[in-house]
């Protein structure tokens, strides 16, 4: 017994450290994207501060998860077939919402809070992007993978945020396939006019 209970002891003492140090990486992820995306807003170039917020994006999203729980939302079935072309149209209207609302805020300062709501190989963590006009407060749900800790969805005031999306993309496509990826095509044809009306 006196054994065993030293056993549990000493398999505690290693997994505890090891928990959090993994913890750790998760909210370094956010820190590193509050932190890119804080850097992005000081380019001018609206195209190149864009592209900057994407490839800060890149690493620490999880775009595909993303995606899938958007379309879940949106609660239109797609075809094996056509799945990939519907995916890359979500994801893109996501982004371009996100990247909007960032434009809209321009934040000059990311601030991370302490790790909340742990679960298992799941974690939120509060950051504040604060800018001249507005402010985001989120957390931002990061979850473990094979690829390491990615953001998977990013909840504000108490809403999920792929919850939103696929709401509105429910709205639009009235649960039609046609109609989802016909709004999707036009949202994409209006970010390149606009593009180059800049």
């Amino acid at each position: 017994m006196r054994r065993t209970m030293i056993l549990s002891a000493f398999v505690l003492a290693l997994s505890g450290p090891a928990a959090f140090a993994d913890e750790a990486d998760a909210k370094r992820v956010v820190q590193t994207l509050g932190e890119q995306t804080v850097a992005a807003n000081k380019i001018e170039d609206k195209d190149e501060r864009r592209r900057s917020l994407l490839a800060a994006a890149a690493p620490a999203v999880d775009f595909k998860t993303i995606g899938a729980g958007v379309l879940a939302h949106a609660g239109v079935k797609v075809p094996g077939g056509r799945e990939q072309e519907v995916m890359e149209g979500v994801i893109a209207y996501v982004s371009n919402q996100v990247i909007n609302e960032i434009d809209r805020i321009r934040p000059e300062e990311a601030k991370v809070g302490e790790i909340k709501a742990k679960g298992e190989d799941e974690v939120r963590v509060p950051m504040q992007l604060a800018g001249v006009r507005d402010r985001i407060d989120a957390d931002w749900v990061v979850k473990k993978s094979a690829e390491g800790w990615r953001v998977t969805d990013v909840m504000v005031s108490g809403a999920s945020l792929t919850a939103h999306f696929g709401g509105t993309l429910a709205r639009r496509s009235r649960g039609e396939l046609e109609q989802l990826i016909e709004f999707l095509r036009a949202e994409q044809q209006r970010v390149r006019v606009a593009a180059l009306q800049r």
